[in-house]
């Protein structure tokens, strides 16, 4: 007997898909270059294609999304205010039920429904706790995650040109500087409210590099960062509905004229 195919995990469908693309662009290379041979002109025309959700839409459809936590191991949470968890799943609603398969709890029925309730990281691995909030919400899926934000600072060269007098002539010159990147790592998870399975969990990391002479980032050492964290957050979400979303995407043909 054989043994029973295994579905394939989102990661892999996603890599298939590339796999195709690359393929397909591959062949279209080959044939222009064919064609262009012969002398004919060639038209690169972008074509839009559908690309299905990763999850199944007609089974998990409905969602409730809880505030997302920060990882305890994050040295910079004591400089991030507490409403950014909330935020963050308000964003994600938002995404969501600008998608016409989707229904989404709202806020304040989510707030409600979760009075008295400690939303920590520890509850992320209790699938079963999470199921039953699902059941209290009467969603098909509940999505739960948590964010690790944090800087990784590094002094920079950059090499330019300047027009030296003396000289009489344009000479190679740099300029130190200090880039500082902020990393944020947001871990997405959707759970089977029926069968208490995890049936999403990816990282999703959004970056963003500021440069800075030396009096600028002293004075970025002391500055609010929630405005880059809610913006990398925006950025992870949209990557997030946009695997879980049926949607198109361009791919490029080649016309024969």
């Amino acid at each position: 007997m054989f043994n029973k195919l295994k579905p394939l995990t989102p990661q892999l469908r996603q890599q298939l898909n590339l796999l195709r693309q690359h393929i397909i662009t591959l062949v279209l290379v080959v044939i222009t270059l064919s064609i262009s041979a012969c002398g004919s002109k060639v038209a690169r025309v972008p074509i839009p294609i559908k690309v299905q959700s990763e999850i199944d839409i007609s089974t998990y459809s409905n969602f409730a999304v809880l505030p997302f936590v920060g990882e305890k191991g994050n040295s910079r949470l004591d400089k991030i205010p507490v409403e950014i968890g909330p935020e963050i799943a308000q964003i994600l609603r938002s995404n969501l039920t600008r998608q016409k398969h989707f229904k989404v709890v709202d806020k304040q029925e989510t707030e409600r429904l979760m009075t008295g309730e400690k939303i920590e990281e520890e509850l992320l691995t209790n699938i079963e706790r999470l199921s039953e909030l699902g059941k209290y919400f009467e969603v098909k899926g509940i999505i739960v995650g948590s964010y690790r934000f944090f800087s990784d600072t590094r002094p920079q060269r950059y090499y330019g040109e300047r027009y030296s007098h003396n000289q009489q002539r344009y000479v190679m010159d740099y300029q130190d500087y200090m880039q500082k990147t902020y990393i944020l790592l947001l871990r997405v998870m959707i759970i089977d409210v029926d069968t208490e399975k995890i049936i999403w969990d990816e990282t999703y990391q959004q970056k963003t590099a500021e440069a800075h002479t030396l009096g600028s980032f002293v004075f970025a050492q002391m500055a609010p960062q929630e405005t880059t964290l809610r913006e990398l957050s925006r950025r992870a979400m949209f990557d997030f509905t946009r695997e879980i979303s049926p949607h198109y995407e361009e791919e490029d043909r080649f016309l024969l004229r």
